[in-house]
């Protein structure tokens, strides 16, 4: 798990953790950071046969966005978003990903300034069965900021053509139908003809009166010259699995094998506890049964009183680190003189150096926690695992790609050309939507040996290839 997903609101952090262990949320208190929080939902739909449809809704502040007027013949204000999922496998390395750009209207900039408008939208990705880690990263195009969402494990189960099916279970703020031929079907939160507004985290305020659930039935036992029905029977259980209330029963009749289930329950004056809404699916004509849990919380605003009062500091385990260690962490960061100043000090001086400089380079000093420092290390982690060219794994830091991904943070999208035409070495090309302009950086395998080198970037400062320079105006088309 990506360590700097351990700086946490404290709010979310121990939400999530008591909802769901495979959820790990990044929100940053910063300015500069959007707050991005995002779910995950796996439809396993049968008729997809080995692949299944794993969903990632999220919501934004709409606030927190940079509002424009990009015409001046119309008065509207837009804000740009780009966003992304990147999918991994249990080994860390990338296997999939999906993005999207889209846009955020209001009439003015008090509009634009108004706190507790949500955005909303989800992105998706076919998966084969298995468990993965997954980040989503936000970016507003036009301030640059950038907010991310962390999930460290994901499990995709398969698909399974024979047993009743209760699948892509999720709670909503609101859902709404607004038919299959409506133009609000080309929204990214409409499914099925409804309008699902998802709530990624599953929270609910004590003010809330109604939560809402969408789920989809597969593999009912259906025949078009046979009227059957089948029912959904729902209870709630407490923090501690004990029956605590029946919801009811619902029957309704079968229109295919397939069918999509929507509901609203009211939660008006429950308290404040932590929920779990039990779904139970038969099919009366064969006999079929399936059964989910889904968990949610309510919260009032004395729960975060008391989660903000008891929050203890998170120990990032730098002080176990050996001196060696410490210093390949700042390496990248430092500039030449300060590099030689430090090899003239002996060791205590060099703790000495390195504890001030951390301290006057901590991103957020009102915390008790570095945030930049437990970022260098996590990338320090990673450079070494997957960078490295020795057996002990233990340079990765040092090679090209380990020097970009600390100096610059991980990369924002990537592609990986193992078979160019164009070319004859692989090479792979990160780019970083946020930084600048936009920033590339092209790595070559000139030697077959997975030790790819830094050939072209547009960074400031690092080495410019006017081929590649050309070729990446031209969107790389001709290289595939």
């Amino acid at each position: 798990m990506r360590l700097r997903q351990l700086i946490l609101l404290s709010l979310l952090c121990i939400t999530v953790v008591l909802l769901s262990s495979n959820i790990t949320a990044q929100t940053r208190l910063s300015d500069e950071t959007l707050t991005v929080l995002c779910g995950v939902v796996s439809s396993v739909n049968p008729e997809l046969d080995t692949v299944v449809l794993v969903e990632f809704p999220f919501t934004l502040n709409r606030h927190e966005f940079e509002f424009f007027r990009p015409d001046t013949l119309d008065d509207r204000l837009f804000a740009r978003i780009y966003s992304q999922v990147v999918l991994f496998g249990m080994d860390g390395l990338p296997i999939d990903s999906a993005k999207t750009y889209f846009s955020a209207t209001v009439s003015d900039s008090i509009e634009a300034a108004t706190d507790g408008i949500k955005l909303f939208n989800r992105m998706g990705l076919l998966v084969k069965p298995g468990i993965y880690t997954a980040r989503v990263t936000v970016i507003d195009v036009s301030s640059k900021k950038k907010g991310e969402f962390f999930f460290d494990r994901i499990l995709v189960g398969s698909p399974n053509k024979d047993a009743l099916v209760i699948s892509g279970v999720c709670l909503a703020y609101d859902i709404t139908y607004v038919g299959d031929n409506s133009v609000s079907g080309a929204s990214r939160t409409v499914k099925s003809g409804f309008d699902v507004l998802y709530n990624p985290l599953r929270i609910y305020g004590i003010e809330d009166t109604t939560i809402y659930l969408y789920a989809e039935l597969y593999n009912l036992d259906y025949e078009a010259d046979r009227s059957t029905d089948y029912t959904l029977t729902y209870a709630v259980l407490d923090s501690e699995g004990n029956w605590l209330r029946e919801l009811g029963t619902r029957t309704r009749q079968k229109a295919g094998t397939t069918a999509v289930v929507v509901e609203s329950f009211d939660i008006g004056g429950w308290p404040s506890d932590i929920y779990s809404l039990r779904i139970a699916a038969s099919d009366r004509f064969s006999g079929k049964v399936d059964t989910q849990m889904v968990a949610f919380r309510i919260i009032s605003p004395a729960d975060l009183i008391a989660v903000r009062e008891t929050e203890k500091p998170v120990d990032d385990g730098y002080d176990t680190l050996s001196l060696e260690v410490k210093q390949q962490i700042v390496f990248h960061l430092l500039n030449p003189v300060e590099r030689k100043f430090l090899k003239t000090l002996n060791d205590t001086g060099k703790e000495s150096y390195l504890e001030q400089y951390w301290r006057e380079h901590d991103s957020n000093p009102e915390t008790e926690i570095i945030e930049n420092r437990l970022d260098m290390l996590e990338d320090y982690i990673h450079c070494n695992r997957f960078f490295s060219t020795s057996l002990e794994k233990n340079d990765g830091w040092q090679t090209d790609r380990g020097r970009v991904y600390m100096t610059y943070g991980p990369w924002e999208d990537r592609d990986d050309v193992q078979t160019p035409q164009a070319m004859s070495a692989p090479f792979i090309i990160w780019y970083y939507h946020s930084m600048q302009e936009g920033l590339v950086f092209v790595f070559e395998d000139l030697h077959g040996i997975q030790d790819y080198t830094l050939v072209h970037s547009n960074a400031d400062g690092e080495r410019f290839d006017e081929q590649w320079g050309e070729h990446s105006k031209r969107g790389l088309i001709e290289l595939y």
